[in-house]
């Protein structure tokens, strides 16, 4: 009790007097300023927070947005884009031209291997490093994003979850809305069939909840 005392003594004692004042204010109007002053810091956080999540929703709708374009654009549009984006990545310190990715395994193996997997199973014990070509990219919000991952004529579905990944949303966002339909890309993730995903007799819609960590763009593509 002494403490708590204290504490709220040295906080009235820090609060400005105006030492011309012909009485000093008293021990009431100390605290009720106290209160104020605290409010009013409690009401900066909240105001600072609330800028912070705006900000990520913005970018999260930028990145979407960038998307649309390249889909709308013609072809060559879309090749003076992609021409003109690893140079906007290098100012922003970014190496667009990454050294290498090391592939576990292939598309066409991860499929051979895993298409017996049930719908609703994951295996996340277990790590596979693929590589392909993304030809389609959905964002279903700022948190999942799916792809269609080609490698030698066949394909997998790649689900990129912010739940599973390391990053922060921000972060994870700002990743993702740089990969664009036609990069090369690794992927580091785990197997598995998503639940209502229908297994095809072709092999090729096998489901992979696989998380992004690292991805490589073919800007020359």
């Amino acid at each position: 009790m002494a403490d708590t005392v204290d504490e709220v003594a040295l906080k009235v004692s820090e609060l400005s007097v105006d030492p011309m004042a012909a009485d000093p204010p008293s021990n009431n109007a100390l605290k009720r300023e106290l209160k104020k002053k605290q409010k009013e810091d409690e009401k900066r956080l909240k105001e600072e927070e609330k800028k912070k999540k705006v900000a990520a929703t913005q970018n999260s709708q930028s990145h979407k947005d960038c998307a649309i374009e390249d889909d709308d654009m013609d072809p060559t549009q879309y090749y003076e884009n992609r021409h003109k984006y690893p140079a906007s990545q290098k100012i922003t310190g970014i190496n667009p031209y990454p050294h290498k990715f090391q592939v576990s395994t292939s598309v066409e193996e991860y499929i051979q291997k895993y298409t017996s997997l049930n719908q609703g199973e994951h295996l996340k014990d277990v790590e596979v490093n693929l590589a392909g070509r993304i030809m389609k990219k959905r964002t279903s919000s700022s948190k999942l994003y799916f792809y269609d991952l080609y490698g030698v004529g066949v394909k997998v579905q790649v689900m990129a979850d912010a739940r599973d990944s390391d990053l922060d949303e921000v972060e994870f966002s700002r990743l993702h809305g740089v990969v664009k339909r036609g990069d090369i890309v690794g992927i580091c993730g785990y197997p598995g069939v998503n639940c209502g995903i229908r297994k095809s007799s072709s092999r090729r819609k096998i489901y992979s909840s696989v998380d992004k960590k690292r991805r490589y763009p073919n800007l020359t593509a």
